[in-house]
C-alpha cells in the first residue's frame, strides 16, 4: 500500500506544472459511475487537450493533464487531479473522493457517494458570483471546478441483444448543476451510458448536468486509450456556440500489481443465451447434481450462484461473475487456471470412481455366480 501511495505522490510531483482537460474522472469522462479501485490498486492518466473555444470567452490551446487514483479496502476510491492553467488564472487542483455503500449483485444496482473537488482553488460556492477580475472568471471550464461537489450515483452492468452495457445515473451539487435552461430542468442529474460492440472497445456517452459528451475507449491489457469530445450540442447551434471544439486524447494505465480483485465484474459473465431457460439460486458450498460444481471465488464475498437447468447445452455461460455451477466447457473457459486444474481432477475422480464400481459390480456379479454353481 504504501508503494502506490508513494507512486501517486511522485507522478503529481511530476506532473504538477502541467495543464490539464475538464475530463476529471478515471471511470467515464466527467460524471462518475459507482465502481471503486479495489484495495491496492492504482491508477494513472495522461491526457492531451485541445479547446477551441469561442463563447463565452475566446480560448484556444494544446493542453495535458494528469489524474491519479488510488483504492481503498475494496470500498473507498481516493483520486488526485492537477493542471489546466489558463492564461493568468491559478493552477487547478483538488482531490476527489468516493465509498461504495451498496455492492452490485445480480439484481442490484451498486450505489456509491462521493466528493469532487476537495481542496479546489475555486471557493466560490457557485460560478454564477464570479465577477469581472475574480480568478476563474474567464476560464472556459470553471464549471466544472466548483468545490465540495457532493453527489450519488448508481451504475448496472446487464447484456442487452448480445452486447454488454452499463448504465450509471446519479444526482449531485454545484459542478453537477448549471445556469442554463436545460441544467435547471434537471437541477444536478447526471446520467451516462457505456456499451462494448467489439472485445476491449467502448462507447461512451454522458450528460453531465451541463454538457452532452461522448467518447471510446479502448483497452489491452493494463493499458487503455480513450478519445472524448465535450459539449457535442454545440455543434447544432447557431449563436456562436457552433465553433467551439473540445477533443481530448488520453491514455491510461491500472496498476495491480498488489490486488486481488477488479474495478468491476467482467461484464460477459452477465451474458446467457436461450439455453439458461430457468436459472435458479443456491447458497454457496451446496452441490446440486453430479454435474454441478460450485467454485467460490476469492475475496469475492458473494453468497448466492445461478446453476443452469438441467440439459443446458455446452454454449451456456454464467449469470455470477467469477461463480459457476455448470461445469460446463464455457463456462470453464471463464474460470481461473487453477480452478480449471480444480475441475479437471474433480472429473478425474469421478472417472476412477465409476472405474471401480463397475469392478465391485464385476465382483458381485461373480460371486452370484460361484453361488449359484455351489447350488
Amino acid at each position: 500500500m504504501k508503494k502506490v501511495i508513494l507512486s501517486v505522490i511522485v507522478v503529481v510531483a511530476m506532473f504538477g506544472l502541467l495543464d490539464a482537460a475538464p475530463f476529471q474522472t478515471l471511470g467515464m469522462l466527467r460524471t462518475p459511475d459507482a465502481y471503486v479501485l479495489p484495495h491496492m490498486a492504482a491508477e494513472f492518466m495522461l491526457v492531451g487537450y485541445y479547446r477551441d473555444v469561442a463563447k463565452p470567452f475566446e480560448y484556444e490551446g494544446f493542453t495535458p493533464y494528469m489524474m491519479a487514483g488510488v483504492g481503498i479496502m475494496d470500498r473507498v476510491e481516493l483520486g488526485l487531479f492537477v493542471g489546466d492553467k489558463v492564461k493568468d488564472e491559478p493552477l487547478m487542483y483538488f482531490l476527489n473522493l468516493k465509498a461504495k455503500i451498496l455492492r452490485e449483485t445480480l439484481l442490484l444496482p451498486q450505489v456509491t457517494v462521493g466528493v469532487d473537488n476537495i481542496l479546489s482553488p475555486l471557493g466560490k460556492t457557485s460560478i454564477a458570483d464570479l465577477e469581472p477580475g475574480d480568478d476563474f472568471y474567464y476560464h472556459p471550464s470553471k464549471a466544472a471546478y466548483e468545490i465540495l461537489s457532493p453527489y450519488i450515483v448508481t451504475s448496472k452492468q446487464a447484456v442487452l441483444a448480445g452486447m454488454p452495457f452499463m448504465f450509471n445515473m446519479g444526482v449531485g451539487a454545484h459542478r453537477f448543476t448549471g445556469q442554463v435552461t436545460r441544467s435547471r430542468i434537471f437541477n444536478g442529474v447526471f446520467a451516462s451510458v457505456e456499451l462494448s460492440p467489439l472485445r476491449d472497445l467502448a462507447i461512451q456517452g454522458e450528460y453531465d448536468g451541463h454538457e452532452f459528451n461522448a467518447g471510446i475507449k479502448y483497452s489491452w491489457k493494463n493499458w487503455g486509450v480513450k478519445v472524448g469530445a465535450q459539449a457535442l450540442e454545440d455543434l447544432i447551434k447557431e449563436n456562436g456556440y457552433e465553433d467551439n471544439l473540445q477533443v481530448a486524447f488520453g491514455i491510461s494505465y491500472v496498476l495491480d500489481k498488489y490486488s486481488e480483485a477488479k474495478r468491476r465484474p467482467d461484464l460477459s459473465l452477465y451474458a446467457k443465451d436461450g439455453h439458461l431457460d430457468e436459472p435458479y439460486i443456491v447458497d454457496l458450498g451446496t452441490v446440486t447434481d453430479e454435474n454441478g460444481v460450485i467454485i467460490p471465488p476469492t475475496g469475492s464475498g458473494s453468497q448466492v450462484v445461478l446453476i443452469p437447468p438441467t440439459g443446458s447445452g455446452p454454449s451456456t455461460t454464467l449469470e455470477t461473475p467469477g461463480l459457476t455451477g455448470s461445469g460446463t466447457i464455457s463456462s470453464q473457459a471463464q474460470l481461473s487456471p487453477e480452478v480449471r486444474d480444480l475441475l479437471e481432477e474433480l472429473r478425474a475422480l469421478r472417472a476412477e470412481r465409476e472405474k471401480a464400481q463397475k469392478s465391485l459390480d464385476d465382483l458381485r456379479i461373480w460371486i452370484d455366480q460361484l453361488k449359484s454353481k455351489k447350488n
